[in-house]
């Protein structure tokens, strides 16, 4: 009121810029607080966190580390931790919530550090238990922002705690999709049936990206690891709309080794178009040594895209039953690209004795333009860095032009 009156007889060019000036001189002022506010909040965050890092951080890594018995009992930790059993009430132990959260940060950065065992899931647990931390990370999860809820099922997955199935679920339908996959990956690595049907419906056709193969591929080693059944990767592969999605699921049948399971890909194999999964499915028999899908990859090799033909050759190199040769020279002779001529010289040459001597004849009559594809061959300590698998690296650094090796 004081400004309007103040600035009544000046021109409005000057009121406007009065005013402008005046609420700029308040916002600055507000940031300046906000900022000092924050600065305090840090400090007093940091001195929590170096104050519970003096007291516990040594102690704490110690447990943790394969130096340590991966059986202590809790009389044992509580002694590495200089507490007296008396005093081992988690409300005595830590204050306030930010003394929680800041000892479960430090366990959990113990916990995925390099130096950590991974084997003492024992100790660990009872650390959480003197400390009272999965229940207060389950209670984060239920009351507190999205950030920390994130932050809490993170570090409980981390933990390998049996987190809470009705916790998990309760959010499996959130909103935020970081929450959603994390609350859904969480129960899926804490779930003891087999079906775990949040593949059967539409979340990986609507929202896949790498991050789930990250997250499923460590959730699903967890199970392993606790001896829980892992469940039809391939099965998941069929059922999916998304190709990206079903060659993630096929990929991974080659990391938990489901050979069972690969005679459900035929079909896929047979009708899809998608490049890039015909690739991963013939990868993963390759790797696997189902030679049942050999002959499916014989008949499809000449119709598949460069990338595809290679990933069949390879996998027929790698099957090696005697039974594809011609369709290994099928793929040097009907080629135009020097980059699949090339991969099918590599998996001649690596096919038995057999694959050695059709090698050699075709070099034998080799064309003038042929011949640098050959001359590749003559250097060893070159072939022996380039297996099949390193093709891919290979073809990164010299692209199509391979007479440029040669």
């Amino acid at each position: 009121m004081w400004l309007i009156e103040h600035f009544h007889d000046f021109a409005w060019i000057v009121k406007v810029a009065a005013i402008s000036l005046t609420i700029s001189i308040g916002l600055i002022i507000l940031t300046f607080i906000r900022i000092l506010a924050q600065a305090l909040k840090r400090r007093k965050w940091n001195k929590t966190m170096s104050k519970l890092i003096d007291r516990y951080g040594d102690a704490i890594s110690y447990i943790l580390s394969p130096e340590a018995d991966h059986n202590m009992g809790r009389d044992k930790v509580l002694e590495l931790l200089d507490i007296d059993p008396q005093d081992a009430d988690p409300h005595k132990l830590l204050k306030d919530w930010r003394e929680k959260l800041c000892m479960s940060r430090i366990i959990y950065q113990a916990r995925i550090s390099e130096d950590a065992s991974v084997e003492g899931n024992r100790n660990l647990h009872v650390l959480l238990n003197i400390f009272g931390l999965v229940d207060f990370l389950e209670e984060v999860i239920l009351k507190d922002k999205p950030h920390l809820k994130v932050e809490s099922l993170l570090m409980l997955r981390a933990f390998k705690a049996p987190t809470n199935q009705w916790i998990a679920n309760s959010f499996i339908n959130s909103k935020r999709k970081r929450l959603k996959r994390l609350a859904i990956y969480a129960s899926i690595m804490s779930s003891s049936n087999m079906d775990l049907d949040y593949f059967e419906s539409d979340f990986f056709g609507n929202n896949f990206c790498i991050y789930d193969e990250i997250q499923l591929g460590f959730v699903l080693q967890r199970r392993q690891s606790a001896h829980r059944k892992i469940p039809n990767l391939a099965h998941w592969a069929t059922i999916q709309t998304d190709s990206e999605a079903q060659a993630m699921f096929v990929r991974m049948m080659r990391q938990f080794n489901q050979k069972e399971y690969c005679s459900e890909l035929e079909e896929m194999f047979h009708h899809n178009s998608e490049a890039h999964l015909i690739e991963e499915i013939a990868r993963t028999w390759g790797y696997l040594g189902y030679v049942d899908g050999e002959e499916l990859m014989s008949d499809m090799m000449l119709t598949q895209p460069d990338d595809g033909k290679v990933s069949i050759l390879h996998a027929l190199t790698r099957l090696n039953t005697g039974k594809s040769l011609n369709t290994l020279v099928d793929g040097y002779r009907n080629s135009g690209s020097p980059f699949v001529k090339f991969e099918a010289l590599r998996c001649l040459y690596l096919y038995g004795e057999a694959g050695r001597a059709k090698f050699e004849e075709l070099r034998a009559n080799a064309t003038e333009t042929e011949k640098p594809l050959f001359k590749f061959f003559e250097n060893e300590l070159t072939l022996k860095d380039i297996p099949l698998e390193k093709s891919a690296r290979y073809h990164s650094r010299y692209g199509d032009n391979l007479f440029s090796v040669a």
